[in-house]
C-alpha cells in the first residue's frame, strides 16, 4: 500500500483552527493577537518503512495575565495533538508552545 502524504499548510490550517477551538473563538486573527503565521509546521523525514509522517508544531500564542503559563501550554499542546492525529490519523512528535504575549483582563481571549 503506498503513503499519503499531508501539505503543511493543511497541518498549520488544522493546528490554528484547533487553538481557535480551545479559546472558544471562531477567528482568532479578529480578536487576539495569534494568526496562522503563528504555527510553525515541521514534517520529519520518513524512513521507508514508516507509513505514517512525523510532525512537529511550534505554536506562539497569547495567554491571560496571572494564569499558570505551564499548565496552560500543556493544556493547549495537548488539545492540539489530540486533534491533528484524530483528524489526520498522523504523528503528532511534539508541540512546542511559546508564551508570545500577555493578555490582561480587559483585553478578550
Amino acid at each position: 500500500m503506498g503513503r499519503i502524504e499531508i501539505n503543511a499548510n493543511v497541518y498549520q490550517e488544522i493546528v490554528y483552527r484547533s487553538v481557535c477551538e480551545f479559546f472558544g473563538l471562531e477567528d482568532a486573527e479578529k480578536t487576539i493577537s495569534f494568526k496562522k503565521s503563528n504555527v510553525i509546521v515541521e514534517k520529519l523525514q520518513l524512513s521507508e518503512d514508516e507509513e505514517k509522517e512525523r510532525v512537529r508544531f511550534t505554536i506562539q500564542v497569547p495567554t491571560k495575565f496571572g494564569s499558570n503559563f505551564l499548565e496552560f501550554s500543556n493544556n493547549v499542546a495537548c488539545h492540539v495533538k489530540s486533534k491533528v492525529e484524530e483528524m489526520t490519523g498522523m504523528i503528532v512528535e511534539s508541540v512546542n508552545v511559546k508564551v508570545a504575549d500577555v493578555i490582561t483582563e480587559n483585553e478578550n481571549i
